[in-house]
């Protein structure tokens, strides 16, 4: 078994933080591993980013080639695309959509999400408002980390008692704002993973997915039944893309009527 993984954003999101709880829970998971990492002008706002390898056997390199990464795992959609070109075709592209922009000529937002949301394994949340919603803005790259845990060849228990040992004197508040950050992401993952295997079209499930207010448990077999019926619809891309711009939170349960 191996599995490579592309951990990326900017600066101050805490891209190094989510790769070194990911390295502790393959630890714990008796697997090896090897990172490298890219701190660029992570102070002014520079690009981070992380190769984490996993392997069942010893690892001798921390460079993941062009085509071959299973994941790219980020805290900004424009660092998702900038590092696309790794990904294998069969890979998951999990990110937050909003973006920190840090440059004079970040693209337009129409135009960086019309290509992010062409992508085909995609999961693309509003991980600051699920942040926000989880306890603490601050949580928004626990919400993109479980976004990723169903994907990774560990158990997502493993990485939740990182969350703990790492957070736990922080106080009580603390823990339990990025647990439920954590379990949010992990929420959307598998209920996108669940539209898409389905049949829904993946930018009908980027659109609907980046909108819904999850909770800390997974979506109910009943909503996420109603979910895949209704966006199946001829309708369903103009449905999708009206929710994302109005950029209003939608309950899972509430499955639009028209």
């Amino acid at each position: 078994m191996k599995y490579d993984l592309v951990v990326c954003g900017v600066g101050g999101q805490g891209v190094l933080t989510m790769a070194g709880v990911i390295d502790h829970a393959i630890h714990d998971a008796g697997l090896f591993l090897k990172q490298s990492e890219v701190h660029g002008m992570a102070q002014r706002g520079g690009a981070v980013s992380a190769f984490v390898r996993i392997s069942d056997q010893a690892v001798a390199s921390d460079l993941i080639a062009q085509g071959s990464a299973n994941m790219v795992l980020s805290v900004e959609p424009m660092e998702a695309l900038r590092y696309s070109q790794q990904l294998h075709p069969e890979g998951w592209i999990v990110t937050d959509i909003t973006p920190l922009v840090n440059v004079a000529n970040y693209p337009p937002l129409d135009a960086l999400y019309k290509v992010l949301f062409s992508v085909p394994r995609l999961v693309a949340l509003d991980a600051s408002r699920l942040a926000a919603r989880a306890g603490s803005v601050k949580v928004q790259n626990m919400v993109v980390l479980g976004a990723a845990a169903m994907h990774l060849p560990i158990e997502a228990r493993l990485i939740e008692q990182q969350l703990e040992r790492l957070f736990h004197r922080k106080g009580a508040r603390i823990v339990k704002a990025n647990i439920n950050a954590f379990r949010m992401g992990d929420a959307a993952s598998r209920f996108a993973a669940t539209l898409l295997a389905g049949g829904v079209a993946a930018r009908v499930v980027a659109c609907v997915v980046a909108r819904i207010a999850f909770e800390p448990e997974p979506v109910g077999g009943r909503s996420v039944a109603a979910w895949c019926e209704r966006l199946l619809r001829p309708d369903a891309l103009a449905l999708a893309e009206r929710l994302f711009a109005s950029e209003d939170d939608v309950a899972p349960d509430a499955v639009p009527a028209d």
